[in-house]
């Protein structure tokens, strides 16, 4: 957090602790769960309103972005939509990763015939049928991605998905739109001028300390409206140094990633690290 302060000056919207594993499609919130985890999505979400009542705006739109392929972007955004859902609002995830398909992939959808795709192509008029509910919770829903397209950046830009947001705005309290990573595409960018809010997920022990001045670019030219950062996946002691695991964010269409939330364990990398310390003493 600390680096994230020292060279990021974008609000600090807060932190979700480290979790093994995640739940049935990665909800991990619980309803009267006091849990770190249920407590640190509560105050992600009052911490939210108090953004939106603090700025005189109405924050409805929220787009969910990163850096990195595997910052969990899309975990933070179900589990603080459900989080949202819980307190009686009404959330509408729409799956905006045109490419990779991230959260239709994790509820089970990841080829829906009636998605967004198929919307902005016209081959769907009926935007019902695109609405599911999540079956997590009755007020919680998902418009999925759909069939890929071979030109997802240019099916951001029509006109359909400006009119599709508006009228959800109409009929959700929030509209969490999931994207690609800022960084890897243009799609963030593209998806940008629909949100009243971005908030940009790091995730701690992924990203690489050179790419701050970059997430400070972005806010700094306002390329992102309103960006805030969470920080992913905290712990309460650091197990090790470094940058990361470095770039990797250099491709274009069909780029292969995902935000199933793993990494390697403790244990393992506690014996990695004692591996390299011992081979440099070797030498």
């Amino acid at each position: 957090r600390k680096d994230i302060e020292d060279n990021v000056n974008a609000p600090f919207l807060g932190d979700i602790p480290y979790h093994e594993g995640g739940g049935k499609a990665g909800i991990v919130v619980r309803e009267t769960g006091r849990d770190a985890l249920s407590e640190a999505f509560r105050i992600l979400r009052s911490n939210m309103t108090f953004m939106s009542v603090s700025a005189g705006t109405d924050i409805r739109t929220i787009l969910f972005t990163s850096s990195d392929p595997h910052a969990g972007k899309t975990f933070v955004a179900t589990n603080l939509a459900m989080t949202l859902a819980m307190a009686g609002k009404r959330v509408l995830l729409v799956d905006l990763d045109l490419r990779r398909h991230a959260l239709s992939s994790q509820l089970g959808h990841s080829n829906s015939k009636t998605g967004i795709t198929s919307y902005l192509a016209g081959t769907v008029s009926d935007v019902e049928s695109m609405i599911q509910n999540s079956g997590f919770h009755q007020n919680l829903d998902v418009i999925y991605a759909g069939v890929q397209p071979p030109n997802p950046a240019e099916m951001l830009l029509s006109d359909k998905l400006d009119k599709l947001i508006a009228e959800m705005r109409g009929r959700y309290d929030y509209v969490f739109l999931d994207s690609t990573p800022a960084m890897s595409v243009a799609d963030a960018i593209i998806t940008d001028r629909l949100a009243d809010l971005c908030i940009y997920i790091v995730r701690e022990g992924v990203l690489d300390r050179r790419q701050l001045p970059d997430i400070e670019r972005l806010y700094r030219e306002k390329k992102l409206h309103n960006m805030c950062i969470v920080l992913n996946s905290t712990r309460a002691r650091r197990h090790g140094y470094g940058y990361g695991y470095g770039y990797g964010y250099g491709y274009g269409y069909g780029y292969g990633y995902g935000d199933d939330y793993k990494e390697v364990s403790y244990r393992k990398r506690i014996k990695h690290f004692f591996r390299s310390l011992a081979h440099k003493v070797k030498r």
